[in-house]
């Protein structure tokens, strides 16, 4: 059984848990952080940072599947800005420095800003979801579409929203969003090391 609810204080630990484990070998990471040990412990820290200093700005909910943690998103309603570099290193995000490597992690947040620049670019209603990720070890049971569509689309909707939108750097992710209604409005592509990265933007009316 697949039930949803906002995210619970207590909960916090094992969502960034589950979040490390779905990001360790995505595209959006591997290019810019190679050494798996180094990417493991950047997610690590750079995950419990964007959780608990986005505590009072995104909205975060959990799907679990049998009273078991099943996914987590991240969810941001309009007119939210991220906190400040400033903010960010006083919470301790100069340790993803040192484990992520400087000129990784600089040139990775630099293509994440422009990544989701589109996105924040469309009218004053637009959500934006900046994560969405299943366990690795049940996807593909159909959690994440409906994670959406029951859960997420329906809090946009709650909030006023009149669209939700994100970014994706991976092509299987590009054709679950067109499968759940998203349509691609932006892509460019982006270079590191030798390493190419394409990013598509896609959005939903609410």
């Amino acid at each position: 059984m697949l039930t949803f609810e906002k995210m619970h204080p207590e909960q916090r630990d094992e969502c960034i848990l589950l979040a490390v484990r779905a990001h360790e070998e995505y595209v959006f990471i591997t290019s810019y952080i190679s050494d798996t040990r180094r990417r493991h412990r950047f997610l690590e820290c750079a995950l419990k940072i964007e959780f608990c200093i986005n505590e009072g700005n995104a909205i975060f909910l959990t799907a679990n599947e049998n009273h078991s943690l099943a996914a987590v998103a991240m969810l941001y309603p309009p007119g939210i800005h991220r906190p400040s570099d400033i903010a960010y290193l006083k919470a301790g995000f100069w340790k993803a420095f040192l484990y992520g490597g400087f000129h990784n992690v600089c040139s990775w947040t630099a293509m994440n800003d422009r990544a989701s620049a589109p996105c924040h670019e469309l009218s004053e209603k637009t959500w934006y979801l900046s994560m969405i990720t299943v366990d690795p070890t049940i996807q593909g049971k159909g959690i994440g579409s409906r994670f959406i569509q029951e859960y997420i689309i329906p809090t946009v909707k709650a909030g006023g929203g009149d669209k939700l939108c994100l970014f994706t750097n991976s092509e299987i992710n590009r054709k679950f969003y067109i499968k759940n209604g998203f349509r691609e409005f932006d892509a460019r592509e982006f270079s590191y090391k030798g390493n190419k990265l394409g990013s598509w933007s896609y959005c939903i009316d609410i």
